[in-house]
């Protein structure tokens, strides 16, 4: 019975020894959460995503209407952007540089929107110029290969009309 009451305590004093297992590392992330209406205006964006053309251009009408302001200036290049048209991608990015050069207090809480916009405008810009090049590229080398054929042909027909004596 010692013995067992020896190990026992023996045992609780080697337990009171060790150190509690230290806790994993945490990170924690700061959200900045301002008051502006950012959040609005990515909904908004959301549903100018799903107008078909014809709306979105009474919608453009509309918001061409609105007092100027620095997230109605938002909300226009938003509108200009979904047109298709790459004059109106360039008109949505010069309007987000006006905002990103306002100091007005609205503009400097839209201005991480409007980077993220004029990064992802210009991005299209690039696609849409490289989609206009590769274009003009496909056509002139259809116009080439049809040229070929086109001479391809003509020989075929010079040999045809050739005497077959010759073999």
């Amino acid at each position: 019975m010692k013995n067992k009451i020896l190990i026992l305590a023996s045992s609780l004093l080697l337990a009171a020894c060790v150190a509690p297992a230290p806790e994993a590392p945490t990170t924690s992330i700061k959200l900045i959460h301002s008051a502006s209406n950012i959040d609005e205006l990515l909904s908004y964006n959301a549903q100018l995503r799903k107008m078909p053309p014809v709306e979105l251009g009474r919608e453009l009408q509309r918001i061409n209407a609105y007092p100027a302001s620095p997230s109605n200036t938002v909300r226009r290049a938003m509108a200009l952007s979904l047109t298709r048209d790459p004059i109106d991608l360039a008109k949505a990015e010069a309007q987000l540089w006006n905002v990103m050069g306002d100091n007005s207090v609205e503009a400097e809480k839209l201005k991480p929107l409007v980077q993220v916009l004029v990064g992802h405008y210009s991005d299209l810009r690039r696609v849409a110029d490289n989609a206009e090049k590769s274009s003009v590229q496909l056509k002139e080398a259809q116009r080439k290969v049809d040229q070929l054929n086109d001479k391809l042909e003509a020989l075929k027909n010079i040999e045809r009309s050739l005497p077959a004596g010759g073999k």
